[in-house]
């Protein structure tokens, strides 16, 4: 319960206390695997209140290579997400998730990695190779329906079409986004998102209405993905390509 509550922003008290009562429990019973995974979640809940401390997920990692899976995909999915630390930006991490999951065939992480591949890129000012990373992230999570991963994708995405002044594509993308954010519990993003909306020009509001409407009539889904990158430049990437990101 509290490894879930971490994302969802619940008050670190409530969450340190869990934690402390789980380690208690396990630590009785001897089981070194449960402690680990008490000592990530206290791990991400550090890094959430704003530890910028890698030591208790090397920690994790060491403890969980070559026999815990979940472990080891937990720890390298934390590191590689660059958005978590404000320290450092570079690829180090992200590129031994990409090649850790091409060696276990985990497209979830994989196409994770690709997604944080594109947070360095954008963080680096190349939005052409951001939207195709993005892009080819956002069709692998749709397709694996994970509706958090898509969402995060999708803010990018509108963030970038917003800066390359198509208001109406950023929105339409911001709002599917939010709906995605709904269904997964996480109230802070949703709440970055109505920040981002709230920018927006009623004149773009208004016609946005129009086409959900017009959507409705038609019945055409209002999620449909492909082409997301077409308002923005950046060429997309081929899934067959994705191999070669790790070389």
């Amino acid at each position: 319960m509290a490894a879930v509550e971490v994302p969802m922003g619940v008050a670190y008290n409530v969450i340190h206390e869990k934690i402390c009562a789980s380690q208690a429990i396990f630590n009785r019973f001897g089981d070194k695997r449960m402690m680990t995974n008490c000592d990530m979640t206290q791990a991400a809940l550090n890094l959430r209140e704003g530890d910028m401390s890698t030591s208790l997920f090397h920690k994790c990692l060491k403890f969980g290579l070559g026999r815990f899976s979940e472990i080891v995909n937990y720890c390298l999915e934390t590191l590689a997400d660059v958005t978590c630390w404000t320290s450092h930006h570079d690829l180090s991490w992200t590129i031994v998730l990409l090649a850790h999951s091409l060696k276990v065939k985990e497209k979830l992480r994989i196409h994770k990695a690709l997604q944080f591949m594109g947070d360095v890129h954008l963080m680096e000012n190349d939005e052409g190779t951001a939207v195709a990373l993005f892009t080819v992230a956002l069709e692998g999570f749709t397709y694996m329906d994970v509706h958090r991963s898509r969402a995060e994708c999708m803010i990018r995405l509108g963030d970038i079409t917003k800066k390359n002044g198509n208001e109406l594509k950023a929105l339409e993308l911001w709002e599917t986004a939010r709906l995605l954010f709904e269904c997964s519990s996480q109230a802070k993003r949703v709440q970055d998102i109505d920040e981002r909306v709230s920018g927006v020009s009623e004149e773009v509001k208004e016609q946005h209405q129009k086409n959900l409407i017009c959507l409705a009539e038609l019945n055409v889904p209002a999620e449909k993905v492909e082409g997301v990158g077409s308002d923005v430049n950046g060429p997309k990437l081929e899934e067959e390509q994705v191999e070669l990101i790790a070389v």
